[in-house]
């Protein structure tokens, strides 16, 4: 066995999924302080169940979780796999290779597995327990602890000694054992104190047993006298109730013939009373239209005064129009004559104005033209100045401009020469960086093409492995709740089977017969039928104490069942044989299957074997089960007498009519229900053991699965990260060759488009000195014919100018003449406008006045019309009325005579109410007496079943044919004071006294076996105990030789020994450790120096070591407080154990030179620990 491998996931400070390999040999972990290289020895204690965060160095057991960087989130959850190979079998597990994992998350949970099987710590402590690499063993020595192997007390040095010995397991069960010991004794003693507490009741149960029986025979009796007494009773009540019956049927037909003859009285009643509403109605209605004839009259009247009003208003509204007609009329003559005074005086204006205008035109139109003259003749001399000197500074341009061409031109030439130079170089250049650029591309494409694959297969692979390990947790919880549920659904069908088996619930009597097994017995009533959830307690209700009767095959199966129920006292019961019992009559109104509430008939309504069908019908035969209580009393009335109507919730109706209801206890429902629940448990207990099997076979799949995934993530990973690097490197390679070309690409453009240009400049130059040179000839010439031109043209310019300003006065006289002329002509346009508008205005008004005195004239005509329509109207309307009051004296007579009868007929319906009144009250006093009987009946019938749990049909069954009342009277008296005598009589005595015995009778038997397994328990320890001390002494022993051994070896001499403090008690001694340096005193250990007490240590776990090796050891910086010669010493000897691996957390040169393998843990990236690993003779391997 040898630890193959260990994966962290967010422990302490390894933020990223790491791996490190373990090999044969010396395996040296180095770094810097503060690197995190312990933290690998922490890991690997911390996945084998430490609990301590003292331990791995902490505070609280939440801080191996990585925390987080600067430039990090913290992790959820810190996860340790330690891969151990088991190929030879020393760990006591079926698996060649074991992965021991350990996983907890920030709210505290942990889980732990082995080989991704969810499992317990204490599995893991007991898979490695005695194989020495435990927390508490000899092959994990953390940091700083390799001194507290020697100085620690005496007693607690025994933890290395008894790993070594391996009697951790049989101090483990010894313990196990002490503590079923102990707990044997407490349940003894408590067992002890309830047979005591029995015996000292059993005796007086007896007595109340026997006295509970007797007063049981007692009751019995009684109830057979009372349930007589009743039906007789009841018998005398119902033979009155027949008499009554007859004297209502009686009244009821009297009731009826007054009825029908109060109807016939009754309709001539409401025929006349109508006849007198019409004539009333009637009568109104003329009222309605007198009233009306009167106020049309009055309104015509009126309206006749109005019209002669309004003729006399029109004739005075005429003669004031025609008045203001004149009025205007002479007014439009005056503004006439002035209006033609106006248009001749403005003719003469006009002709004047014309005149003074045409003149003015005439002077403008020459100023203008002479103006324009002038103006063009200056423009022309200006622009020949400007000319002029626009020429001369054109000549002054050009010489420069023909230097600069000529200097430019020598600048160019030498340009050229410079360019075709850089371009042969750059030539050469570019072939080289394209044949590398062609290279790279190519190489990076592979590298993306590769990334891309393993970037696809990590995101399917950890979106898969996601999706599992939630899944796992899923399935976890839900086969710990399947297993929850199975366990209560288990127990609960336990416990009733074992209910149904004892007929719990049932009385003395059903349990005796059924646990007799009597020949010819089928069983009791409520365990043969079935009934459908929701009609319980309606069936229960329905056949109430018949629930507990007994069905058999004959009436001798009966009458052996009851001839030993009397023999032993056991009770009363009743019995239903099949061969003799008859059913009750079920031709019944097919219509009550369709009314309201109807639910179905009591035998419909349940399950049973086909045997049974009489005896349900006896039972059932004659109930009908219906929704409610109003339903079932609107059944009852309508059908049939004979049939009871039992509700849903447990309301009653009596053949006779008598309803029961209200609450009562009952546990009988639980008879009723006990056998669909223990099918409804089964079926459920079997779905859900299906599922667990479907669940786990699931999980187990899923658990390998995920393991496989772990590892090639892992794989991937670092093969993603690996080509990462490859392509970023690739990238920048062919960024430097890119940029190069480039450049190389633009220095080409740039001296191609300078050659062009120059080539242009240079002909472009040549062409512009001959151009400009020319240019300077012509511009000479023209300054010579411009000067000449200028000289003669001012002296024409000044003699118009003069002219020009005597032909402006001569203007202005001529403007201010006609702008005068003007203004009297506008003046006068005015005068002549406010005329017309006036004269309009009149016009107007005067057609209106017309318009309005002709309107006036038609209104007039119409107002004439009208007034002799409506004396018409006055005429016709007092004939109307005249006719309305003759028909309204007719109406009043007819009213009269049918309210003379309605008085007569009225007085012979009073009587007729009176006598049937006096029917109604007779008969009210009959359905008094009725119902008093009727409740008479029902309280009996309450009786047997309040009294004796016996419905009316199942108390027939107790009735005697020769049964004389007085007899039974005094008998029940007598039986009733017998009882008094009995006093206070405990009913539960008899089961309580059978149970209490049974329950004495076990105790004793469990007493005795409790006796037993403590002695054996006992010789267990015993045995332990041998094997213990004599596997501890054998142990003991090699490691004291092997110590001093190791001592001198280490030391280069000396002496040391190790002894028990007690040798008589080994198991308990402490150990105590003598040692003597070289050349120094025998002394007490913790009398030496600190590397002194190292060294002694190391020599002491070499010893141990040697008489019991472990696969692998774990020394976390042991040889710290240790010089170089006594370091070497150590690292020499290490290589004694050929067989175990060595993992060393080191700061020392001299043991690293020893190793096999190293591993580096840096810290390149703050608060992240990296591992570098180094096997010698090889390459570093990032």
């Amino acid at each position: 066995m040898y630890f193959k491998r260990i994966d962290m996931h967010g422990f302490k400070s390894f933020a990223e999924p790491v791996s490190i390999e373990f090999h044969d040999g010396i395996t040296c972990i180095v770094g810097p302080n503060g690197s995190g290289k312990s933290n690998i020895s922490d890991a690997i204690r911390w996945v084998l169940g430490e609990q301590s965060p003292k331990m791995l160095r902490g505070g609280k057991m939440e801080e191996v979780i990585f925390a987080g960087t600067a430039n990090r989130k913290s992790r959820g959850m810190a996860e340790v796999t330690l891969v151990i190979d088991n190929s030879t079998g020393i760990l006591p597990i079926d698996y060649s290779e074991v992965a021991i994992t350990r996983r907890m998350y920030r709210s505290g949970e942990s889980e732990y597995s082995i080989n991704n099987n969810q499992c317990r710590l204490k599995d893991i402590r007991e898979l490695i327990m005695d194989t020495g690499i435990g927390v508490d063993g000899y092959s994990l020595i953390g940091q700083g602890k390799i001194a507290e192997i020697v100085s620690n007390k005496p007693e607690s040095r025994r933890e290395i000694f008894e790993e070594a010995a391996g009697i951790v397991k049989y101090r483990t069960k010894k313990a196990e054992s002490e503590r079923k010991l102990e707990a044997s004794a407490g349940n003894l003693e408590r067992v002890n104190d309830i047979i005591v507490e029995i015996e000292s009741r059993i005796d007086g149960l007896k007595t109340d047993s026997e006295k509970a029986s007797e007063y049981l025979i007692l009751r019995d009796r009684y109830k057979e006298l009372e349930i007589n007494v009743t039906l007789k009773n009841i018998e005398n009540i119902e033979l009155k109730n027949e008499y009554i019956k007859d004297d209502l049927a009686e009244i009821d037909n009297k009731i009826n013939e007054s009825k029908e003859e109060k109807i016939s009285i009754d309709s001539e009643l409401t025929e006349n009373r109508n006849r007198s509403e019409e004539l009333t109605h009637l009568g109104n209605e003329v009222r309605d239209k007198l009233l009306l004839s009167v106020e049309k009259i009055s309104s015509l009247s009126n309206q006749s005064q109005l019209y002669k009003e309004k003729l006399a208003t029109i004739e005075k509204d005429n003669g004031r129009l025609r008045d203001e007609i004149d009025l205007i009329d002479q007014k439009l003559t005056k503004e006439k004559e002035n209006a033609e005074e106006l248009l001749l005086n403005k003719q003469k204006m006009d002709e004047e104005l014309e005149k003074l205008e045409a003149e003015l035109a005439d002077k403008i139109r020459n100023y203008t033209e002479m103006t324009g003259a002038l103006n063009t003749e200056a423009e022309e001399i200006d622009e020949k100045k400007n000319k002029l000197f626009e020429l001369h500074n054109f000549i002054s341009s050009k010489n420069s401009e023909i230097n600069s061409l000529v200097n430019l031109k020598n600048t160019l030439l030498r340009r050229k020469e410079q360019i075709l130079s850089e371009r042969a170089a750059s030539e050469e250049q570019n072939q080289e960086l394209f044949r590398q650029y062609q290279e790279s591309e190519k190489e990076q494409l592979a590298i993306k093409s590769k990334l891309d694959d393993l970037a696809g297969e990590k995101h399917r692979l950890n979106t898969s492995y996601n999706e599992n390990i939630v899944k796992e947790k899923g399935l976890g919880r839900e086969l710990e709740d399947l297993k929850i549920s199975i366990g209560e659904v288990s127990t609960r069908k336990k416990m009733i089977e074992e209910m149904e088996s004892s007929y719990e619930g049932y009385n003395n009597a059903v349990k005796f017969i059924m646990r007799s097994n009597f020949s010819g017995i089928n069983g009791v009533v409520a365990e043969l039928i079935e009934v459908p959830r929701g009609y319980e307690t309606a069936i229960e209700t329905a056949l109430g104490a018949a629930l507990q009767n007994i069905v058999c095959e004959n009436d001798q199966s009966a009458q052996t069942a009851i001839n030993a129920l009397k023999e032993h006292k056991a009770g009363r019961l009743t019995f239903l044989p099949l061969s003799s019992i008859k059913s009750s009559n079920l031709n019944f109104d097919a219509s009550i299957k369709n009314a309201e509430g109807f639910k179905g008939f009591g035998v419909q309504c349940i399950q049973f074997a086909p045997k049974y069908q009489k005896v349900m019908e006896y039972l059932l035969g004659r109930v009908v089960i219906v929704d409610s209580l109003a339903h079932a009393i609107k059944l009852s009335k309508n059908s049939a007498g004979g049939l009871r109507f039992v509700t849903l919730e447990g309301e009653v109706i009596n053949a006779g009519g008598a309803i029961t209801g209200g609450t009562y206890r009952s546990n009988t429902s639980n008879l009723l229900e006990r056998k669909a629940e223990v099918k409804q448990l089964g079926e459920k207990l079997e779905k859900f053991e299906k599922t667990r099997k479907n669940k786990s076979e699931e999980l187990e799949a899923l658990r390998e699965s995920i393991s496989g995934q772990s590892s090639k993530m892992q794989r991937l990973e670092q093969s993603y990260r690996e080509t990462e690097l490859e392509l970023l490197a690739k990238d920048n390679s062919i960024q430097i060759v890119k940029r190069q070309l480039s450049d190389l690409e633009a220095g080409e453009e740039r001296r191609q488009k300078e050659l062009d240009s120059i080539q242009v400049e240079e002909h472009s130059s040549e062409g512009m000195i001959a151009e400009v040179k020319e240019a300077v000839q012509k511009a000479e010439s023209q300054i010579k014919e411009i000067e000449q031109l200028t000289d003669e043209g001012l002296t024409k310019y000044e003699e118009k100018k003069a002219l020009l300003e005597v032909m402006n006065e001569d203007i202005t006289k001529a403007r201010i003449a006609a702008g005068a002329s003007e203004s009297q002509k506008l003046h006068a346009d005015q005068n002549l406008s406010r005329i017309e508008a006036y004269q309009k205005e009149l016009s107007e008004e005067k057609l209106g006045k017309e318009a309005l005195l002709k309107n006036l004239e038609a209104q007039k005509q119409t107002l004439h019309e009208d007034e002799e329509h409506v004396k018409l109207d006055i005429s016709r309307k007092e004939e109307e009325k005249a006719a309305l009051d003759r028909y309204l004296e007719e109406i009043l007579q007819e009213q009269s005579g049918v309210t003379k009868f309605l008085n007569e007929i009225g007085q012979k319906k009073d009587k007729l109410d009176e006598i049937l009144s006096g029917y109604q009250t007779q008969k009210y006093e009959l359905e008094i007496k009725q119902a008093k009987y009727e409740t008479q009946l029902e309280t009996y019938k309450d009786k047997l079943w309040e009294e004796f749990e016996v419905s009316y049909l199942q108390a027939i069954e107790f009735k005697k044919r020769d049964f004389n009342l007085a007899a039974a009277v005094k008998e029940s008296r007598e039986i009733k004071n017998r009882m008094k005598e009995l006093g206070e009589v405990n009913i539960g005595a008899i089961k309580e006294y059978e149970s209490v015995k049974e329950r004495y009778e076990f105790l004793t038997e469990q007493r005795n076996d409790i006796l037993g397994a403590m002695n054996t328990l006992k010789q267990i320890i015993d045995d332990m105990d041998k094997t213990i001390k004599q596997n501890f002494k054998e142990s003991f022993d090699k490691i004291v030789i092997n110590f001093e051994n190791s001592f001198k070896e280490l030391f280069g001499g000396g002496m040391a020994e190790l002894r028990l403090e007690d040798e008589n008690r080994p198991l308990e001694s402490g150990i105590e450790i003598i040692a003597q340096p070289p050349g120094k005193k025998l002394q007490n250990i913790n009398l030496m120096s600190g590397g002194e007490k190292t060294m002694t240590a190391i020599a002491l776990m070499f010893a141990v070591l040697k008489a019991k090796p472990t696969p692998f050891c774990i020394l976390d910086e042991v040889e710290a407080a240790l010089d170089d010669a006594n370091i070497d010493r150590f690292a020499k000897y290490l290589t004694n154990f050929k067989e175990i691996q060595f993992a060393l957390v080191t700061h020392q040169k001299a043991t690293m030179e020893y190793a096999d393998v190293l591993y580096g843990v840096t810290m390149p990236e703050q608060g992240v620990s990296k591992i570098i690993s180094l096997r010698l003779g090889d390459e570093i391997q990032l």
